[in-house]
């Protein structure tokens, strides 16, 4: 027997992209026009499975306090009600569920602490008390967290810094799917052609996967592209009842 599912809505939601791939002392572009591309297929198979254009906005190379302020911005919209999640996406480097953000005068391969963004800040701005219209609704955090190249990076500077320690919210409703190496995006791509739209298809499930199962199959797409030499993606998953990506009910079985 399924389990409970959050209700569904009007609209599927909002959808916050952000690319980081201008930084300082790192000679090319992370993620370059392979990224650029596949955001926007990411935009198209979002449309597809029931995300408007107007729903969905892609932003680029942002500082610390400009991440924290999307997502407070997104806190204090007032057309949230109607809407079934959120879904963050964050391309950028970082490490342990911690994002470094972009800074005009230090390198990431020396993060300074204002460069250093936990994911459970992000998430704070959208805890009940200041998003009530996002409340009991599944708040998803997907990230393509990849290694600061040592090839190019600035090593001239002799500061360390120390990361801060990356805390899970202890509200519910939230999941976070972290992903380390650059071709977690395709992956990500590949799964929600597959497994949320593709269901006619021969071979196929009959229906939308729930989300974690879902994420399940796209851990696999990940492993086989990496012959079985990747670190799995780690999902930490705080939802309280089954959430589907699109935006037709599916059925129970």
């Amino acid at each position: 027997m399924p389990g409970p599912r959050y209700s569904t809505q009007k609209c599927m939601g909002r959808v916050l992209i952000v690319q980081n791939q201008k930084y300082v002392g790192i000679r090319h572009t992370r993620g370059g026009e392979v990224e650029e591309k596949n955001v926007k297929k990411m935009k198209t198979t979002l449309g597809k499975m029931g995300f408007t254009d107007a729903c969905i906005e892609d932003h680029k190379n942002k500082t610390k306090a400009e991440m924290i302020r999307l997502l407070e911005d997104v806190a204090k919209r007032t057309d949230l009600k109607d809407d079934y999640c959120f879904i963050c996406m964050v391309l950028s480097y970082g490490k342990d569920g911690v994002i470094i953000c972009c800074d005009e005068t230090h390198s990431p391969a020396n993060p300074t602490p204002s460069m250093q963004l936990p994911v459970s800040e992000l998430q704070e701005c959208l805890k009940g008390d200041k998003c009530r219209d996002l409340l009991l609704k599944p708040k998803i955090f997907m990230l393509q967290l990849e290694k600061v190249p040592s090839s190019g990076a600035d090593s001239t500077q002799s500061d360390t810094h120390t990361e801060k320690p990356v805390k899970i919210p202890r509200e519910a409703d939230f999941l976070i799917y972290t992903c380390v190496r650059n071709y977690a995006l395709a992956a990500w791509i590949e799964g929600f052609q597959k497994y949320v739209l593709d269901t006619e298809k021969p071979g196929q499930p009959k229906h939308p996967l729930e989300i974690q199962k879902l994420l399940t199959r796209i851990n696999n797409l990940y492993w086989e592209h990496y012959s079985s030499s990747a670190d799995i993606p780690c999902v930490t998953s705080l939802l309280t009842r089954e959430a589907y990506l699109k935006i037709e009910e599916p059925s129970p079985k």
